[in-house]
């Protein structure tokens, strides 16, 4: 699986966690611009997008095209994703359960 995923913006205490589960995934590669990270996403050239600092700007045009485009997207504790949310995190993923397989694989048991 293909992750986008940049850690620099998550909380303190996840970010080693993350950091160290990210060699668990195949590729694992950040361009810092979420317009062509959703691009490859809904296109099928990545897997699981992973953020935590969620702008509108940045996301919301993005999410929609992965939902259109059949992918399953909800915060990190599982909760739906609404553009005026803008902490939580937010993980992308081209189904439900491989959302939940990645959630599982990045944050353990926390």
């Amino acid at each position: 699986m293909n992750i986008v995923a940049g850690t620099n913006f998550l909380p303190p205490e996840l970010r080693p966690v993350v950091q160290k589960n990210l060699s668990k995934f195949a590729m694992n590669f950040w361009l810092r611009c979420a317009a062509h990270e959703y691009r490859l996403a809904a296109s099928g050239n990545c897997e699981l997008l992973v953020y935590n600092k969620l702008k509108p700007w940045d996301h919301a045009a993005g999410w929609l095209l992965h939902q259109e485009a059949g992918g399953f997207s909800a915060h990190f504790d599982g909760s739906h994703y609404k553009p005026f949310h803008t902490t939580g995190g937010l993980i992308c993923a081209t189904d439900q359960d491989s959302w939940h397989a990645a959630r599982d694989c990045l944050f353990g048991s926390l």
